[in-house]
């Protein structure tokens, strides 16, 4: 019986992409230490199942050129490698790949191989290996590879076993295969018995289910008797039979209300759970993404002349399969930035006393219901003043703009589309296209979130989160006028009641006082451009988070909490950035699902009634230093003198803030006091010691409000101390004011 060899094309692709990883890593590894017996012992077993498996389907091309590959690796026993043995076998690797993703899909595999097997030949015989008209074979792969396939998990491998040398037929190189290509994931088959094990609990439940409904429609014929007997004209009605009767309906009813209510409460556990175990089973390790990233690495660093070393941490974090199929690109982006625009040159990196070899570390792992991903190198870190050139150069913003803008902001301009700091385009970086779709993906599509945190010549993180599963979220629904609004509960720090008087002005702004900090407020109504609602007394604030930053959102109403399924927008309502879907309640009503990361941008636009600004007299501006650790609070801070006419720069601890009074000489300095590496008092201390702020003006800003904090913050030598929680910008605003006017004409000039 002739075998239709189309069927198993599906499952020899997984697997060969699956050998092909594994291949790829045994040869970084046998690059470093071409000694390592099991990595060696790992490619010979891989490539001899390719080629088997490949010759036994009628793949010509991809057993001849396995069989090759083989030839040459035999070199790496006896160590007798030409120059440029490693690029060829990577170049080798990365046609076998793209001939497996051409096979998947039915597509005729057309590669010319004639330049490979000529190479591999020649590796083979341990001669040097020249690649494509003289050129060295490492500049030949950068140029010409074709870039790894990621593996994809199937549920069923073919197994191929071990096949015979005597098989190789004398085919035609090219062949045309046709396969239909079936998405599929590996699955614990514990997994599979414990899901089949539920629907078995669910079937039996339905049958408890469905004897309620005997009992109720028991009980509406027992009503339907006693209605005709009440409803009969001139009888005489017996009315202790009908309260009998009504006696018994109401003791079945109570009956089956108990068995409902508790069959129902166990089919929702059951539900539950059963989602739970579906959810899992589309669950993929993160580690199938990252571990196909070593190999890109080693060639992007080499292409940019640098040396690397890629640690990844956190591999077994799971994440759904759409996700894991998504984010590969996104990250291999932020390596691709952080190798070009990071990671400086060994020479530059002696210079700063660092290792010649940079570093780049992705961690995973979970933090609560979402799980994160950082993105890390010790670099040199972004630049704030190239990002505002650049923006100054593409007119985004004046430089007045740019100046009074916060450091964050600055820094998320680079996810602007075309933004790229770059001096020069390369093959790498610097045409200004990547970081705009990287958020695009994360935020957009993915519903989660990217923030970005640099120290000049310390390095720069890429912090993202990241929902577990995109089939079910956990939504907190809320209402503004007569719509009803889901917000994401992975995003909510807390729910709020509280007084309308206790939401204050800040400049053109509104904020609350929470546990001491300032935090901005705004309402939803006016994010969504709905009308005005009659202000009561009490409003309700939802307070969410977006990296760093909080913000209070006050909504109409509390709605409920519920697990949806999220509905993506039709094509045509695509771009609409503040909504994230649609998902339909238990109710059957309509709700729409925000996008945080929107809410918070919009947030910054909406104005209350304009602040009184002071008038710029001919005196240069006074510059002033605001250090909180609180991100929210010192951007609150630095809003309100902003708005007054003074420049403003901020820091982020008491250390940041003196390594910054270091390299500049303020006007006036505003501190926290509770701050981690140095606390208010520590760095109110350092300075008075420093004769250039021996007599700068000094405000604390604290939530202490004790006589005994108050001491040691003027024994410390600060001029003035504000409480937190009585903080009103007057008070903020009053007390510079009055420091200012007793400094020296001559500063202020």
């Amino acid at each position: 019986m002739k075998i239709d060899k189309n069927k198993y094309i599906a499952r020899f692709a997984t697997e060969a992409e699956e050998h092909l990883e594994k291949m790829n890593e045994a040869i970084l590894a046998l690059e470093k230490n071409a000694a390592d017996q099991e990595m060696l012992n790992l490619i010979f077993r891989s490539a001899h199942t390719i080629k088997g498996s490949s010759r036994m389907l009628g793949l010509a091309p991809i057993g001849e050129l396995a069989h090759k590959l083989e030839d040459a690796l035999e070199t790496l026993k006896s160590g007798k490698m030409g120059a440029g043995f490693f690029d060829v076998v990577f170049r080798a690797l990365d046609m076998i790949a793209s001939m497996v993703e051409q096979a998947k899909s039915g597509a005729e595999i057309t590669q010319d191989m004639t330049g490979i097997l000529d190479e591999l030949q020649r590796a083979a015989a341990g001669e040097p290996v020249v690649a494509g008209g003289g050129k060295p074979a490492a500049e030949a792969h950068q140029e010409d590879s074709v870039a790894p396939v990621p593996a994809e998990v199937a549920q069923e491998v073919f197994k191929a076993g071990k096949v015979a040398d005597q098989v190789v037929q004398s085919e035609p190189v090219q062949t045309t295969i046709k396969a239909k290509r079936v998405e599929t994931v590996r699955v614990d088959t514990s997994k599979l018995d414990e899901a089949t094990k539920l629907v078995g609990e669910m079937v039996s439940n339905q049958s408890r289910l469905k004897q309620n409904l005997s009992y109720i429609e028991s009980l509406r014929r027992e009503s339907a008797k006693n209605l005709n007997m009440v409803s009969q004209a001139n009888s005489a009605v017996d009315i202790a039979d009908v309260i009998e009767l009504s006696q018994k309906m109401n003791v079945m009813l109570k009956q089956v209300a108990m068995h409902y209510k508790n069959d129902l409460a166990y089919q929702s556990l059951l539900t539950e759970e059963l989602l739970g175990k579906v959810t899992s089973m589309r669950m993929l390790p993160i580690s199938t993404v990252l571990d196909t990233f070593h190999r890109s690495a080693r060639d992007i660093s080499a292409s940019c002349g640098k040396k690397m070393e890629l640690v990844t941490e956190g591999g077994e974090t799971e994440l759904d399969k759409t996700i894991i199929e998504k984010i590969g690109d996104p990250l291999l982006h932020m390596i691709r930035n952080s190798i070009d625009h990071g990671l400086e040159s060994a020479e530059d990196r002696k210079r700063a006393g660092k290792p010649e070899t940079g570093t780049i570390r992705i961690s995973s792992g979970y933090d609560g219901s979402i799980a994160y991903i950082n993105v890390s190198d010790d670099g040199g870190g972004i630049h704030l003043d190239k990002v505002k050139e650049k923006a100054l150069q593409k007119k985004l913003y004046d430089k007045e703009t740019l100046d009074a803008m916060p450091s964050n902001e600055i820094l998320n301009l680079i996810f602007r589309p075309g933004f790229s700091t770059s001096a020069f385009i390369t093959d790498i970086s610097g045409r200004g296209v990547g970081m705009d779709v990287v958020k695009d993906t994360i935020v957009g599509q993915l519903k989660g979130s990217v923030h970005v945190q640099t120290e000049e010549n310390k390095g720069t993180t890429f912090h993202i989160k990241l929902p577990l599963t995109l089939a079910i979220m956990r939504v907190f629904l809320v209402s503004a006028g007569d719509a009803l609004f889901g917000l994401m509960v992975d995003s909510i720090v807390e729910v709020l009641k509280i007084k309308r008087g206790e939401i204050i002005d800040v400049v053109d702004k509104k904020a609350i006082r929470l546990r001491e900090k300032l935090l901005p407020v705004v309402e939803l109504r006016s994010i969504l451009s709905l009308p005005e609602a009659a202000a009561g007394q009490d409003a309700t604030v939802v307070m969410l988070s977006d990296g760093e930053e909080m913000l209070g959102v006050v909504v109409d109403t509390l709605v409920s909490e519920e697990d949806m399924e999220i509905k993506p927008l039709p094509q045509h309502m695509k771009n609409i950035g503040l909504v994230s879907g649609v998902s339909v309640t238990g109710k059957n009503d309509i709700a729409v699902v925000l996008n945080t990361a929107k809410i918070f941008a919009m947030a910054k636009d909406v104005k209350t009634s304009p602040a009184a600004r002071v008038v710029k007299s001919a005196r240069k501006a006074v510059h002033i230093l605001v250090v909180d650790d609180s991100v929210n609070t010192r951007e609150i801070e630095r809003s309100i003198l902003e708005s007054y006419g003074y420049r403003v720069d901020v820091a982020t601890d008491g250390q940041d803030g003196y390594e910054k009074s270091r390299n500049l000489q303020y006007d006036l300095v505003v501190t926290d006091v509770e701050m981690p590496r140095m606390d208010g008092f520590s760095l109110t201390e350092k300075l008075r010691k420093d004769a250039a702020y021996k007599h700068t003006p000094i405000v604390i800003v604290s939530s202490r409000d004790k006589e005994d904090d108050k001491r040691r913050g003027m024994q410390a030598g600060a001029n003035a101390y504000i409480v937190k929680g009585s903080f009103e910008q007057s008070n903020l605003l009053s007390t510079v004011q009055a420091l200012v006017e007793m400094l020296p004409e001559q500063q202020l000039y």
